[in-house]
């Protein structure tokens, strides 16, 4: 945990600061932390003497189908499993996993969801600048973080590698 928090206050904004200076591509640092966040994290839960149980799969808003007119944000997600965008399968993936499920529509309702429900490991998605937020502000806490995919640009009908969340959750299982 002291490395993983050295890695991501320190040497983060560090590495942050050079990428500036030297015109280099932000987003390529984030994921080199984010990767970085995770090895940790996977570190962390394999030294535990038990799985975690209280698993909590935290989503951004943008993965619902924007022309959508249902809200999937908040304590109940309104889903009519229409399956045009992933939030149907996260849901399934979360009923078969029995892990909780959440959607915020920003950084503060994440906070709050985190807050409220303690979990024992996160495994969130976000874009580059939101997930590495989102880390600084998780430091102590398990997460294993996932970078959404943008084929419609930033905040739009985003996706998310279904199939590393569920290799994650088997993973957990064994």
């Amino acid at each position: 945990m002291i490395m993983k928090k050295f890695c991501l206050k320190i040497m983060y904004p560090i590495f942050s600061f050079f990428y500036r200076v030297f015109r280099l591509n932000k987003d390529d640092c984030i994921k080199f932390f984010v990767q970085i966040n995770n090895k940790f994290t996977y570190k962390e839960i394999g030294k535990s003497k038990q799985k975690p149980k209280k698993i909590l799969l935290l989503m951004p808003h943008c993965l619902q189908f924007s022309e959508c007119e249902y809200r999937v944000t908040g304590k109940e997600i309104r889903c009519r499993m229409c399956g045009k965008c992933e939030i149907k399968d996260l849901m399934e993936i979360s009923k078969k996993y029995n892990v909780k499920l959440s959607i915020a529509s920003g950084g503060t309702m994440a906070r709050n969801i985190i807050k409220n429900f303690k979990p024992e490991l996160i495994i969130a998605t976000a874009c580059e600048r939101d997930l590495i937020s989102g880390l600084m502000d998780t430091v102590n806490l398990p997460v294993i973080g996932i970078l959404n995919e943008r084929p419609y640009g930033p905040c739009l009908d985003t996706r998310v590698d279904l199939n590393k969340i569920t290799s994650i959750l088997e993973n957990l299982q064994r």
